[in-house]
Parts: C-alpha cells; sequence; structure tokens
C-alpha cells in the first residue's frame, strides 16, 4: 500500500484539512481524516507525524502555503 498526507484549505479559508491517504495496487484507496479546521501549524505538525509514522509523501492542495 502506498500513503499520502494531504493539506488542504477548510471550506472557511481560514484553516485546515489533514488526511491520510491509502493506496492500493488495484487503484482503490481510503481517505481518513487525520485533523479538521486547525492552524496551519497545528496541520503541519500533524502532517510530518502522520507522513512518519506511514513513510508517506506530504501533498499540498492549491492555496496551502
Amino acid at each position: 500500500m502506498e500513503y499520502e498526507v494531504v493539506i488542504e484549505k477548510h471550506w472557511n479559508d481560514e484553516t485546515y484539512n489533514v488526511d491520510l491517504k491509502a493506496w492500493e495496487k488495484n487503484g482503490w484507496g481510503t481517505s481518513s481524516g487525520r485533523a479538521f479546521d486547525v492552524s496551519y501549524e497545528e496541520a503541519i505538525k500533524v502532517a510530518e507525524k502522520t507522513a512518519k509514522t506511514y513513510n508517506a509523501e506530504i501533498i499540498k492542495k492549491e492555496g496551502v502555503e
């Protein structure tokens, strides 16, 4: 399985969400929320911890600093 940690803007456009995405070799995947409606600093902290645990790449969606 391959893992990605995705940081994206929350709908209020002031805070961030962090998700862990798991992809199987057949193309199927799942998403698991790791942080919701948090500050940028907290989003980075959660993303780095999750990426280290799952040996995953951190992906910042459009609009994320």
